[in-house]
């Protein structure tokens, strides 16, 4: 004689109500990652009532909830206002993208309808209308979500059938910069710069004028600006090679490094951002 087993299978369904995603053009994948978010004590409230699960994703966050007969109940038809902090954890994030230059401010973000996806700022890209001046050091951000205005996520009968997850966005652009490269001696003389030229890997630029300036150190050094403005990158295609004027049984070419974030600046004489970068010949 077989014993009879009760056995049930119990299916818990999920939908995504949202994401917010932040974007960077300066990264090769266009993604802005490293963010920490913490949402305020009543949007805390509200996402326990409704079983709203907060979910950190590589640049973002996702809301995702339940699928229960219960949210259809008018008891849940409301509006809901949320309300998240997050805060921007690159060290080099002013210097790299084109907001305030600034590292104490505060960004602000919302959306203007809960119908159908968007960017959370009006201009393309997030600019100086989306930053207020902070107390705080560093780049932190608020982001103000007002969500189920037609009870299409919770309260009604609508919020039984397919939702439409909503998709919001945040877009950064990056600085223009100019490459400025910076030479000086590795013997410490002052180095004589004339017969020097920067040019590409076909030889087809030739760029020779250059200047002298005193670093903040007190060292002497020669320069050269390259005069084309570009977004400020990752990473960088086009090579550039300093080489000599000379004789012909003498051959002198180095390849000039990219330059590095953290190396960005306003400069008050050139009146731009300049992206500098140290050779030492």
């Amino acid at each position: 004689m077989s014993m009879l087993k009760n056995s049930y299978s119990f299916v818990s369904r999920f939908f995504k109500i949202l994401d917010v995603q932040f974007y960077h053009n300066f990264f090769n994948d266009n993604l802005l990652k490293g963010l920490t978010f913490l949402a305020d004590d009543e949007t805390n409230r509200l996402l326990n009532n409704y079983e709203i699960l907060f979910r950190p994703i590589e640049n973002g966050f996702t809301l995702i909830s339940k699928s229960e007969p219960k949210f259809e109940s008018v008891s849940f038809a409301e509006e809901l206002k949320l309300n998240f902090y997050f805060k921007i954890k690159n060290p080099e994030f002013i210097n790299i993208t084109d907001i305030p230059y600034t590292n104490s401010q505060k960004l602000i973000f919302k959306n203007m309808q809960d119908q159908k996806s968007e960017k959370l700022h009006s201009g393309f890209f997030v600019d100086q209308s989306n930053a207020l001046l902070s107390e705080e050091e560093g780049i932190i951000g608020q982001i103000f979500l007002t969500i189920n205005s037609k009870n299409q996520f919770f309260g009604s009968e609508v919020a039984s059938k397919k939702k439409n997850e909503l998709n919001y966005s945040i877009h950064f652009n990056s600085r223009q910069i100019k490459f400025r490269y910076n030479f000086f001696s590795s013997s410490n003389n002052i180095l004589d710069f004339d017969g020097y030229f920067v040019t590409n890997e076909q030889n087809s630029i030739k760029l020779k004028e250059h200047k002298t300036r005193v670093l903040a150190n007190g060292s002497m050094v020669s320069y050269m600006i390259i005069d084309e403005k570009i977004l400020a990158s990752e990473k960088y295609k086009n090579k550039l090679y300093l080489k000599k004027e000379d004789d012909f049984l003498t051959y002198f070419s180095i390849f000039l490094p990219f330059p590095k974030p953290i190396n960005i600046s306003y400069d008050e004489n050139e009146k731009i951002f300049i992206n500098d970068i140290f050779v030492k010949i």
